[in-house]
């Protein structure tokens, strides 16, 4: 069988695949240069989605430094006013805190006398009268350690005798002095 390409039917039927070849590629071609700009779109919409991401996150990331720093200095500031509400002990703990704190300081106890609690309208206030031997710098390690107890207390009626050691060093003292502390109800 002998093609004729002279045949109108075969030349209709070249002419429609060519035609339909035209129209794919076309129609193809159209469709993927839009979709090339809508990746392209999206793309840049990306971009500037994830720079703004980049700056929220350093901003959080600031912002929770500076939360941090404010929780840090707020808590140091609390506990800097908690050191000075009274507290809920009785007599008998604030004598085992100074007979703590005074042994632990290495200086001897000569007298710790505990005067009549005294009842105010928003505390009651417990007065000893100490008498402690020891040397100079160890009685400021006493009131030091007095000072970190979260308790509202004073010192009134302080005296320091200079006592002469044996061995010949002057630093020796013995101080008598009255610790009040005020106790919450």
């Amino acid at each position: 069988m002998a093609v004729d390409f002279r045949d109108p039917r075969l030349l209709r039927f070249i002419v429609g695949i060519v035609l339909l070849a035209a129209l794919i590629f076309g129609y193809f071609h159209f469709f993927a240069s839009g979709v090339q700009d809508e990746i392209i779109q999206r793309q840049q919409t990306l971009d500037a989605k994830e720079l703004e991401l980049r700056q929220l996150q350093s901003q959080t990331n600031d912002d929770l430094a500076v939360m941090g720093q404010r929780i840090e200095m707020y808590t140091q500031e609390l506990e800097e006013l908690d050191r000075f509400l009274p507290r809920e002990y009785d007599q008998e703990e604030v004598f085992g805190i100074l007979t703590e704190y005074a042994s632990g300081s290495g200086l001897q106890i000569v007298s710790l006398v505990p005067l009549q609690p005294t009842v105010d309208v928003e505390y009651t206030v417990y007065d000893w009268q100490i008498t402690l031997t020891g040397r100079f710098h160890r009685l400021g390690v006493f009131f030091d350690q007095l000072t970190q107890q979260p308790m509202m207390s004073s010192i009134s009626n302080l005296q320091v005798h200079q006592l002469k050691a044996a061995e010949g060093k002057f630093d020796n003292i013995e101080t008598s002095f009255t610790f009040s502390a005020y106790i919450q109800p």
